[in-house]
């Protein structure tokens, strides 16, 4: 039986915490980041910066630098048994220099933050002007290269048809897809993460958008896009393989 998503997410956060605390433990502050009323947080250097989402609505690629701790906030703290830094983290990949990464005392999800005088920024697929996939779970700093490499489909025409045609397919269960992996005692086998779509942004090219294939015992797929899930046809799981 394929290790499950909950397990795969535990390890994943555990290596996760673990490379961050190795990272950030010799590190010096930089920066102090307070709080003004609006909720933004405000570096020691007069920059401002806006919630732009948490964990799981968008996601960065690359490796985190320690940029600064939050007034009033434990720099240290623990979960699931692994001590890590919280505080303030730039993406050393990151060539705009716009975003920042928060990580908060006992919180398993961080926050993306981006500098408050930037445009408003819209993240939602509709805007993804490139989309690519990656076999495996995700999650890696090595997908980081991924962020500039220029793969997939980057044609908008192209990404509007995908996206079009997915959104018209059943959901996997009215599909009968789970009827592919379902045990006579209701357990399911064969049943897990096949790859990753990415969808990456013009203007934020270190932050993306993950849309999850899931394989029914590599029979059939589906595709999670903005928390909703579709079949995935054929011809664009062949499509985006061959890009």
């Amino acid at each position: 039986m394929k290790i499950t998503h909950l397990v795969k997410r535990i390890i994943c956060t555990a290596l996760s915490f673990s490379v961050l605390f190795t990272f950030t433990s010799c590190l010096k502050t930089n920066e102090t980041f307070t709080k003004n009323d609006s909720g933004n947080l405000i570096s020691s250097s007069g920059i401002e910066y806006v919630h732009l989402a948490n964990e799981g609505i968008l996601n960065y690629l690359g490796n985190l630098e320690f940029t600064g701790t939050v007034s009033g906030e434990n720099t240290h703290s623990q979960l699931i048994g692994f001590p890590y830094n919280t505080g303030m983290f730039s993406i050393k990949e990151d060539k705009n220099e716009n975003i920042l990464i928060r990580y908060s005392p006992s919180s398993e999800w961080y926050g993306i933050y981006r500098k408050a005088s930037l445009p408003e920024f819209d993240f939602s697929v509709e805007n993804c002007s490139r989309i690519e996939l990656i076999m495996g779970i995700g999650d890696t700093s090595e997908d980081a290269i991924h962020s500039y490499c220029k793969d997939g489909i980057s044609d908008a025409e192209e990404i509007a048809e995908f996206l079009s045609e997915v959104r018209a397919q059943e959901n996997p269960r009215d599909a009968g897809l789970y009827d592919l992996v379902t045990n006579p005692d209701g357990t399911l086998e064969e049943c897990y993460v096949y790859a990753i779509i990415y969808g990456f942004f013009e203007e934020e090219p270190s932050l993306a958008l993950k849309m999850q294939i899931t394989s029914y015992n590599d029979l059939a797929y589906s595709v999670n896009i903005e928390g909703k899930e579709y079949v995935l046809p054929q011809k664009w799981l062949d499509r985006l393989r061959n890009k």
